[in-house]
């Protein structure tokens, strides 16, 4: 396939920690070309002045996000950038004729009353500015909408620890194995989960040997986490969430509890992991009892998840880990733009994880 034939792809927001990790993915894609790297950080250099890894490797200039014309530059866009953005240019990118992936909560709700929630919680503003646009939004989590986002147009990616729990609790939850009501997550992430704009919190001197609780109660994950689950309960899921920093550059690990219902059964639990996982590439179930660690999916698109029950509590204890730059955020959208794409699902995630 020469580079003409290639799939042309507008990355706007490509100065941040997602925006290069889809530049870093879609090098390698067998199917797609880089066609535009658009940004306010950067504008007018070489991309690998940003990110010096990459020379050698693209030879792009960053262009300015203000006027960047969309007609006729490329047929996908990836809108790696912060919540409110992507609803202010989806419209004119849909009319140029591209289709769309939004790494923010912009496209992951199904009305303008739901974002409004999950906006609170951000506070940014809760009018949505292209809330027409919202019904015909999926939520892309390959696993669960896969044929949805055959179809798709647009896309909204999910939060990156909202896909650790959402992944770890999918199976038990369609097969009616926990009460829906009864589900506690606490998750650990890494600091590059707070982006790439400096903050005190996460200076070296403040995060180093250092770990703590933020917006507990009150985290805008919860959001689409409890919608996602309740789908697949067929009941309402309600669930106490806290996430934690921990001096990590990236991943995240977490560790979901539920109550067991009457019926399950350790040989049920393990069937449904087993029979969720078979057939996804990017997710595996550990059971060997082994304990999971933060290491084996650094800069992979996997998230692996292993199960304990405690017949004392009668309670199921689920651990994920996914990289969260990967699988929680850029892995994930270029496993979703192939599966909108029609190309292999597994196309530019060949990458193994690197040690240590």
């Amino acid at each position: 396939m020469t580079a003409r034939d290639k799939t042309p792809v507008v990355i706007f927001g490509a100065g941040g920690y997602g925006g290069v990790g889809l530049v870093e993915n879609l090098l390698q894609h067998p199917f797609i070309r880089l066609a535009a790297l658009v940004s306010r950080e950067g504008a007018g250099r070489p991309y690998h002045e940003l990110y010096p890894h990459l020379k050698g490797r693209t030879d792009l200039v960053v262009e300015d996000a203000e006027g960047f014309a969309p007609e006729g530059r490329g047929r996908f866009v990836f809108f790696s950038t912060p919540d409110g953005v992507g609803q202010q240019h989806a419209r004119r990118f849909l009319d140029a004729g591209y289709r769309i992936i939004d790494f923010s909560g912009d496209f992951r709700f199904p009305d303008g009353a739901t974002y409004a929630r999950y906006a609170k919680r951000q506070k940014v503003a809760e009018k949505h500015h292209a809330e027409d646009l919202l019904a015909h939004a999926v939520y892309a989590c390959p696993e669960l909408h896969r044929k949805e986002l055959k179809k798709a147009d647009i896309a909204g990616n999910p939060g990156c620890m909202a896909m650790g729990c959402l992944l770890a609790l999918a199976p038990v939850l369609k097969a009616r194995l926990v009460e829906p009501r009864s589900i506690i997550c606490d998750v650990k992430t890494g600091i590059s989960g707070a982006g790439k704009k400096p903050q005190p919190a996460y200076h070296f001197p403040a995060a180093l040997e250092n770990s703590y609780a933020y917006k507990i109660g009150r985290h805008q994950h919860v959001i689409e986490l409890e919608r996602e689950l309740t789908r697949l309960a067929g009941a309402e899921v309600t669930l106490d969430f806290t996430p934690h920093v921990i001096p990590a550059s990236r991943g995240i690990l977490s560790t979901c509890y539920a109550r067991l219902t009457h019926k399950a059964e350790s040989k049920a639990i393990e069937n449904a992991y087993t029979g969720f996982c078979h057939r996804e590439p990017f997710v595996d179930v550990e059971l060997s009892g082994r304990n999971l660690e933060l290491h084996e999916v650094r800069g992979g698109n996997e998230c692996r998840i292993a199960f304990h029950v405690s017949e004392r509590t009668a309670t199921l204890v689920v651990v994920s880990v996914l990289d969260n730059l990967q699988k929680g955020q850029s892995g994930n959208a270029v496993q979703a733009m192939n599966i909108m794409l029609g190309f292999p699902e597994t196309a530019g995630l060949d990458a193994v994880p690197r040690f240590p």
